[in-house]
């Protein structure tokens, strides 16, 4: 029964990533978050403020009074020790079924919505993030795009995320670091830009705390994790 099976999902999984490719993503990130409480029985959020704050040179009095938005957040509650912030808002395609994992009783607003079609206004935001998630999204150009007009002239934009990687059913879009910098031109300046070791294949908060930094993050073609802060410039 078991070789049944396993053939049967040998056949069916590739047809359905085939056909319906956006739906087939949906299900294994949603299956992955499933299968990760399942497994470790609680979502933990205590690694956030690390990588907000120290690991991009900031202090949380930088989120104090600000609107701060996650994009692609997940379901652990990212924005839960930003409690200085004015608004803190995950913006997530599959929200709607985080809140029923128990996103709901997280200190913040979970907001259903994909990141080529962000819910807010012009210039809304004084803080946009994209931790691990930039390369799951559908249309990385319309994201990109949606990134600069919500971000107020003077915000920051932090980036963490794997580049030159094959595309995965989950991770669809392989980046590197040229064309990401290239593609925030000219409305974004890069402050900072690092590129990490894949220490930990998979685990890309442990990774980057391992710290084995590679050489010439910027025209860089080995697999990594890229890490880039951005402050958006004035209109000229």
């Amino acid at each position: 029964m078991n070789r049944i099976k396993d053939r049967l999902k040998k056949l069916i999984e590739p047809l359905a990533a085939s056909l319906f490719p956006l739906e087939w993503k949906r299900y294994n990130e949603l299956r992955f978050w499933k299968n990760y409480l399942k497994t470790r029985g609680r979502f933990s959020n205590t690694h956030y403020v690390y990588f907000y704050t120290t690991h991009f040179g900031l202090e949380t009095s930088d989120y104090c009074g600000k609107v701060i938005l996650d994009i692609g957040c997940g379901p652990m509650g990212s924005l839960e020790w930003a409690s200085m912030a004015a608004w803190r808002i995950g913006l997530d395609p599959l929200a709607g079924e985080y809140l029923k994992l128990g996103a709901a009783q997280h200190q913040m607003e979970y907001m259903k919505a994909p990141s080529e079609n962000i819910p807010l206004g012009t210039g809304e935001c004084q803080v946009v993030l994209a931790f691990n998630s930039l390369d799951h999204v559908d249309d990385i150009f319309t994201t990109i795009m949606e990134i600069k007009r919500i971000t107020q002239p003077g915000g920051i934009f932090l980036l963490l995320v794997e580049v030159n990687h094959p595309p995965t059913s989950c991770e669809p879009i392989n980046l590197s670091p040229k064309f990401l910098l290239e593609a925030f031109q000219p409305e974004f300046a890069c402050e900072t830009i690092r590129l990490y070791q894949p220490v930990f294949p998979d685990r890309i908060y442990e990774s980057i705390k391992a710290d084995m930094q590679l050489p010439h993050p910027q025209d860089s073609a080995e697999h990594g994790y890229l890490s880039a802060r951005f402050r958006r410039l004035a209109a000229q």
